[in-house]
């Protein structure tokens, strides 16, 4: 009997230990859980900022790619339908005569040569200055009762040129009523005329001259070589080579204004 109380004396502060023990056990392994659990959270919480960040920054380029691409778009086709703002051709007055030069090539249609430069003489008696515009052909203008047209197209030589004269007005709001067509198939026969008159000129050069945006020093000199009393017989001589709608007198007039302003000069 002393021996099994004995026994259970000892026994219970045994099973009470175990007990609590076993429950502070169990508390830390849910508590080490909770943590572990907690961590993992955080860490992907931590994990998904970055790329979340990365998405941001990823659809935030692409933005400003796009505005960026669109600008540029906006701005090339700005530049494109701005492509004749910084063509000024000078207004006519009584000492300031504008005259349009229209450079052809060879076509097998004898009545119409295709347009290969449009160019604007301007001679300024007033300031001594010869100024020469270029006109691009591909420029789009509207023709009334047509449309939106390449200025090119409005070209017609075989009738008239008064639907390109009517284009250029509308478009640079100026008028031009005189016209020079020099066809480039002639250029060999124009150097023959020109050394015939005592002129040193060759196809290069004359071709040279007739792609020049102002009047060279060599154009001036060789301009000044050829005296004004030879300025009939010059304008007959070319008059087979050209198309205009000048008469000679006229022609002679302005070649005359051409020579006093490069002796001018």
């Amino acid at each position: 009997m002393k021996k099994l109380i004995f026994t259970i004396i000892y026994t219970i502060p045994v099973v009470l230990l175990v007990f609590v023990l076993g429950r502070n056990l169990t508390l830390d392994d849910n508590t080490l859980l909770e943590s572990q659990t907690q961590t993992k959270t955080y860490t992907k919480q931590e994990e998904s900022v970055p790329k979340e960040t990365s998405v941001i920054k990823e659809t935030k380029q692409k933005k400003d790619n796009l505005e960026q691409s669109g600008k540029v778009k906006k701005d090339t086709k700005q530049e494109k339908s701005d492509n004749t703002s910084n063509i000024k051709i000078p207004k006519e007055s009584d000492t300031l005569t504008n005259i349009l030069v229209i450079c052809t090539v060879p076509s097998d249609n004898s009545l119409q040569n295709p347009p290969d430069k449009f160019s604007v003489l301007s001679l300024d008696s007033a300031n001594n200055k010869i100024l020469f515009t270029p006109i691009p052909l591909d420029i789009i203008v509207d023709i009334p009762g047509i449309g939106s047209k390449k200025l090119s197209d409005t070209y017609s030589w075989g009738d008239n040129t008064d639907l390109l004269l009517e284009a250029i007005k509308s478009k640079f709001d100026t008028n031009i009523t005189r016209v020079i067509e020099i066809n480039t198939e002639s250029i060999s026969e124009m150097t023959e005329m020109f050394n015939e008159m005592g002129i040193d000129m060759t196809e290069e050069k004359l071709l040279e001259y007739l792609n020049e945006t102002k009047v060279s020093k060599a154009m001036a000199e060789d301009i000044k070589s050829i005296p004004i009393f030879k300025y009939p017989k010059l304008i007959s001589c070319m008059k087979p080579y050209i198309k205009t709608n000048m008469d000679t007198p006229s022609l002679i007039k302005y070649g005359i204004i051409t020579y006093k302003i490069v002796s001018h000069g």
